[in-house]
């Protein structure tokens, strides 16, 4: 039971190192504007930087839980919520991200559907809901970790900080200023090192260091106080 933890967390911290990393990757490569124009003339970009932030979410999907398990459960409500939020907005930025596959297509077929696709209200929603659960779940989730006792200091101001500023540069710059994308990568490079930092202190740590360095091999990790 011990080792099949110890592999858990392992696992789950090394899930994180390499969804942090290339969630700032996939924003690096991202085309700064998605007209149809600029979509057809940056296709290959488009569509791989897509596909490794689809990657990235799900490395973090995985990962996330593990991190909760292994400290921020002590945290207590403001630790599950921004768990659980920042989960769903990964979740959801991630079934989002499959847009970039279909976009070349009508880019190169139907430019006036593509702007409608993009302008449709239940889109237009969906969007808005992923953002806003990623934006205030990672702030949450920030904000447990640097009261979290394994992983405060750098790590929650890096991910609190940096998922916000990606996303609004990013709309900043798709929106009106191309030349802000810069912002959107220093936010994703940002939340990439948070939660790799996270996930490389996970990788390396044995049971004694989860919730702090408490003594109490005996208890599984996954318990509650009461349990």
């Amino acid at each position: 039971m011990v080792a099949d933890e110890q592999h858990l967390i392992r696992g789950g911290g090394r899930a994180l190192v390499a969804g942090g990393v290339l969630f700032a990757v996939a924003t690096v490569l991202h085309p700064s504007q998605e007209t149809p124009a600029s979509i057809l003339d940056k296709e290959v970009q488009l569509v791989g930087s897509h596909a490794i932030y689809i990657v990235a979410c799900l490395l973090i999907l995985l990962g996330l839980p593990v991190l909760y398990g292994f400290d921020l459960r002590r945290v207590g409500r403001l630790g599950s919520t921004g768990f659980l939020v920042a989960w769903i907005g990964t979740a959801l930025l991630a079934i989002s991200s499959q847009f970039g596959f279909i976009a070349p297509a009508l880019a190169a077929t139907a430019p006036v559907t593509l702007d409608r696709v993009i302008a449709y209200p239940p889109v237009v929603v969906f969007n808005g809901i992923a953002a806003v659960a990623f934006m205030a779940g990672y702030v949450m989730l920030g904000m447990a970790l640097s009261r979290s006792s394994a992983f405060s200091g750098w790590p929650g101001l890096l991910v609190g900080v940096g998922a916000p500023a990606h996303l609004i540069a990013a709309g900043v710059a798709q929106l009106a200023a191309p030349g802000l994308w810069f912002l959107a990568v220093l936010g994703a490079a940002a939340l990439g090192a948070g939660l790799a930092w996270c996930g490389s202190r996970m990788a390396g740590a044995s049971l004694l260091d989860a919730g702090g360095g408490a003594p109490k091999p005996r208890t599984p990790m996954w318990r509650g106080r009461g349990g």
